[in-house]
Formats: C-alpha cells, sequence, structure tokens
C-alpha cells in the first residue's frame, strides 16, 4: 500500500441528508484538514449544517441565511455569510483549508449533515496526508 497526499476526500450532495466524506482505509492513518464551500437556500432562512469528525460536531451553522455564500478559509471553519461568491481577493474571501488539524484512525470518518433546507451547492472536501500504520 502506499502514501497519500491532497484530496483524500470530496463531496456535493446538497440535499438534506448525512453525506460521508472520508473513511480512513484500514491499516492506515491520516492528518486532516476541511476545505468547503456552499450557498444556501434560494428563499428559506431555516437551513443548517453540520460538520463533524469521528462523531463530533467541529462546525454547526444554524438558520442560514437563504441565498448566502458560505465557506472555510486560512483563518476560519466557518467564514460569515455573503452575498457574493467568494472572490479571492482577501484572506477572507478566499476559500481554503481551514487551520484546525484532526488525525484519524483507521475507520473513522469526516461527514456533514445538510439539515431541513436543501441547499443551493454545496462541495466539503477532504484534504491532507494518509499513511500506512
Amino acid at each position: 500500500m502506499a502514501d497519500k497526499i491532497g484530496v483524500l476526500g470530496e463531496a456535493t450532495t446538497a440535499t438534506a441528508a448525512t453525506t460521508t466524506v472520508y473513511t480512513v482505509p484500514s491499516a492506515k492513518a491520516a492528518k486532516v484538514k476541511i476545505m468547503w464551500s456552499g450557498r444556501s437556500d434560494a428563499s428559506n432562512a431555516d437551513g443548517d449544517l453540520t460538520i463533524t469528525v469521528n462523531a463530533i460536531a467541529v462546525a454547526i451553522i444554524l438558520n442560514m441565511t437563504a441565498d448566502r455564500y458560505l465557506h472555510s478559509n486560512s483563518t476560519l471553519m466557518v467564514n460569515p455569510e455573503t452575498a457574493a461568491a467568494p472572490t479571492g481577493a482577501t484572506a477572507l474571501l478566499t476559500v481554503a483549508p481551514a487551520p484546525f488539524e484532526y488525525y484519524l484512525s483507521a475507520g473513522d470518518t469526516v461527514t456533514y449533515t445538510v439539515g431541513t433546507r436543501t441547499m443551493q451547492a454545496l462541495n466539503v472536501q477532504v484534504v491532507g496526508t494518509e499513511i500506512d500504520v
């Protein structure tokens, strides 16, 4: 088996459900960060999003404002909602892996749950290194 580095898992399901982004394979361990970007429901302000690492909620966004962009950046897991898409013009407006690192063992998972309202768009990526153990 070989070590990996880069995007280890990605999911784009925006409907109200729980989605697994990444599961650490057997005989592996991983050191990861989470990068994500999404757009809330077009007309309702009661949608929720929870990002979970191995059954621990690491980000909870409740009652997202209708038709707003949300994302991670280099300093925050959840950048404040914006009316316009991230432009990259500043650090806060650049989609990037959040600074928090997670250490995972074989079988550990990264998931997210879209609650109440389907989002217009969502992309969650687990980035980092996966090694043999």
